[in-house]
C-alpha cells in the first residue's frame, strides 16, 4: 500500500459518518415509536385485566423508564 491510499482513510470516514449518524437516529426514532406502543399496549392490558388507573399507570411509566436508553446503557456498564 502506496502512501497515498494510506490518505483516504479520512476521507472514506468523513463520508461514512454522515450515514451512520442519520442511520442510527432513525434506527432509534423507530425504537422509541416501538417502546411508546409497547407501553401503551401494557397499560391498556392492565387496565382491561381489572387494574386500578393508578396502579396500572405507575407500572407502565416504570416499564417505559427500564427501556430507556440511558437506563440500558447504565445497566451495560455495570456488568464490565
Amino acid at each position: 500500500m502506496s502512501p497515498s491510499e494510506g490518505d483516504r482513510l479520512p476521507l472514506v470516514l468523513a463520508a461514512t459518518m454522515p450515514r451512520l449518524a442519520l442511520r442510527l437516529g432513525a434506527e432509534y426514532l423507530h425504537y422509541l415509536g416501538k417502546r411508546r406502543n409497547g407501553v401503551r399496549a401494557f397499560e391498556r392490558a392492565l387496565l382491561e385485566g381489572g387494574m386500578p388507573r393508578g396502579p396500572a399507570s405507575d407500572l407502565a411509566r416504570t416499564y417505559n423508564e427500564m427501556g430507556s436508553l440511558s437506563t440500558v446503557l447504565r445497566a451495560v456498564r455495570r456488568r464490565r
